[in-house]
């Protein structure tokens, strides 16, 4: 009873926030798929022009154009991606030193009240054990991350009464209070659903450092179709302007990404661009990471191995090596696969 008095609260709530959105949406399907249309086919040197431009976006800080991420998209000569691939090396190289920065998930919690189509915690999977770690078990978990070598983490949260800002608070809290001889965690990420200003300024003020929230698809139709009308995680536009409210509440640190496979990758691709371009024409500031998840299996959610959209190798290469052209300046979590279950 609780549970759906806060869903059927929460859910007016957000509805009421969308009705006064002042954010226009930045996402325009049609525009988007015309332009990836026109740009089939390019010229060898109008790709090798971008791929230079590309190199110089590495120092000036300047994104490509969505037209340029178009035709690279849409190159096929193995010998250029070849190229692209060298380039987009050396960008990172450049940028970001001969580094890697390693974090581990943590997943807090895998009760959900979504339902959906790919995830394995949607509220209609009745095989999944449901579970919101306590106090010592938080512990638990984060000695053993530690005891490996682990100092950074990203938290991740289902979305559910019982795992709201106030827990998500209190588990920070907790991580950040363990210590051992061998270290602590010192910095602390967060993946978890769209908020409301003040409940992001109370997770702003226990320390968190990245906030990422995944649109999952920036496909309108394909959004809803995946997201079960009546649910929370259905209304696009409160997804969409996720992390815009995250930086209004002054949380300096955000991460964006889509699940790729729900939809065609150009799309999703060009997606990602926009939604840097319309954080960097409100705020200033762009997404400090950029993730890309695809699908894989999950239990009980058949999408993840029946849908056409499904990403290859190759693919998946490419748009990662897409990252580094376009966003030069931002530092790059390259997610291999989300595996949507709970550990």
């Amino acid at each position: 009873m609780l549970k759906q008095k806060w869903l059927h609260q929460r859910y007016r709530d957000i509805q009421r926030w969308e009705d006064s959105c002042v954010y226009e949406d930045f996402i325009n399907d049609r525009q988007i798929i015309d332009l990836i249309q026109e740009k089939q086919d390019p010229d060898k040197y109008e790709v090798l022009d971008i791929i230079d431009k590309a190199r110089y976006n590495a120092t000036s800080g300047t994104m490509l154009s969505p037209g340029d991420v178009a035709i690279l998209a849409n190159t096929t000569d193995p010998q250029i991606w070849e190229e692209i691939f060298e380039t987009a090396d050396w960008i990172k190289t450049t940028v970001y030193g001969n580094r890697i920065v390693l974090f581990a998930p943590l997943y807090l919690s895998n009760i959900c009240v979504n339902n959906c189509l790919y995830c394995v915690f949607k509220t209609t999977n009745t095989s999944l054990q449901q579970k919101i770690l306590d106090v010592d078990e938080i512990v638990a978990e984060v000695q053993a991350l530690v005891n490996t070598g682990h100092k950074r983490l990203i938290a991740v949260y289902s979305e559910h009464p019982q795992s709201d800002a106030n827990y998500i608070c209190q588990s920070i809290d907790t991580i950040y209070s363990v210590h051992f001889d061998c270290g602590e965690i010192r910095r602390c990420n967060i993946n978890a659903s769209p908020m409301f200003v003040p409940e992001y300024r109370q997770i702003r003020d226990v320390g968190i450092g990245t906030y990422q929230i995944f649109q999952e698809t920036y496909h309108h139709a394909t959004y809803e179709n995946v997201h079960p009308a009546g649910t929370l995680k259905n209304r696009y536009k409160w997804r969409l302007f996720g992390l815009h409210r995250a930086l209004e509440a002054n949380i300096d640190d955000i991460a964006i990404g889509v699940l790729f496979g729900l939809y065609d990758w150009k799309f999703e691709l060009l997606g990602l661009l926009y939604h840097a371009m319309s954080l960097e024409k409100e705020f200033g500031i762009g997404p400090h990471t950029i993730s890309y998840p695809r699908l894989v299996h999950a239990e009980n959610a058949p999408l993840t191995t029946h849908s056409k959209y499904r990403v290859s190798d190759d693919d998946f290469a490419k748009n990662c090596c897409h990252n580094t052209s376009y966003v030069p300046v931002y530092r790059i979590y390259f997610n291999c696969q989300r595996t949507i279950s709970f550990a």
